[in-house]
């Protein structure tokens, strides 16, 4: 698995609207894409935001990074006004929360 961290950290306009248009629109783009795990926003302690995506390969990984560019500068270029940090690399280790029997 390769897994993709992007960091805005100049965030602009309302939060509401950022995050109603990445719930909406961004999480699908990412899951049309070949070898998709995984994905999650959060809002930084900083207030930067970032994403975290998660897929099979590194192609989807590489991918994603390509989407995200084109649908920030289409959907949210005023409120993500910096080219974002991005940070990708091959998952070694993980674990889920498994849920207890009841």
């Amino acid at each position: 698995m390769h897994l993709t961290i992007r960091k805005y950290r100049k965030v602009e306009g309302d939060r509401k609207q950022i995050i109603e248009l990445v719930n909406r629109d961004f999480s699908s783009v990412l899951a049309k894409i070949d070898g998709f795990v995984d994905f999650y926003a959060v809002w930084a302690d900083d207030n930067s935001l970032m994403s975290v995506s998660v897929f099979r390969d590194a192609k989807g990984a590489a991918e994603s990074v390509r989407a995200a560019a084109q649908w920030v500068s289409q959907a949210l270029a005023k409120a993500l006004p910096e080219k974002p940090e991005v940070v990708s690399g091959e998952v070694f280790a993980h674990r889920h929360l498994e849920k207890k029997a009841a």
